[in-house]
């Protein structure tokens, strides 16, 4: 027959510990410097994003101001051809029937002297009749 024995130990578990006060500062000096890290990182994405961002910005302004330099070519070449004389004479005689001036028809004006409108010229008889044949 075996004997068994038996031993009971109490254990006091409702015994306060005291803080460590070194462990505790170790504890928020190790998180204020992971803290710090992170704050670090976090701005420098910042910053290489934003750095990546501003470039995409100017490349796009510059591909901007180069449509806009074309575009101000062209718009320079169409007008130095519509304000071409021989093609605004030319259209002006064959579109529109226009002809020169006669003499006395050209008043000039200037901006020191005063307004004098010059008395039309006496015509003969047969502009009323060309004026009623185009009618």
């Amino acid at each position: 027959m075996a004997i068994e024995i038996h031993y009971e130990k109490r254990i006091i578990n409702n015994v306060i510990r005291e803080a460590d006060s070194k462990s505790h500062r170790d504890y928020i000096v190790v998180t204020a410097h992971a803290a710090m890290f992170l704050f670090a990182l976090f701005a420098y994405g910042w910053q290489h994003y934003q750095w990546i961002q501003y470039g995409y910005r100017i490349e796009e302004a510059r591909k901007k101001k180069e449509q806009l330099s074309e575009t101000s070519r062209q718009l320079r070449l169409e007008r130095a051809f519509l304000r071409n004389p021989e093609r605004i004479d030319a259209i002006a005689r064959g579109q529109l029937g226009m002809v020169a001036p006669a003499p006395g028809q050209l008043v000039t004006l200037s901006a020191d002297a005063p307004l004098t409108i010059p008395a039309p010229a006496p015509q003969a008889n047969a502009q009323p009749a060309e004026m009623a044949a185009k009618r």
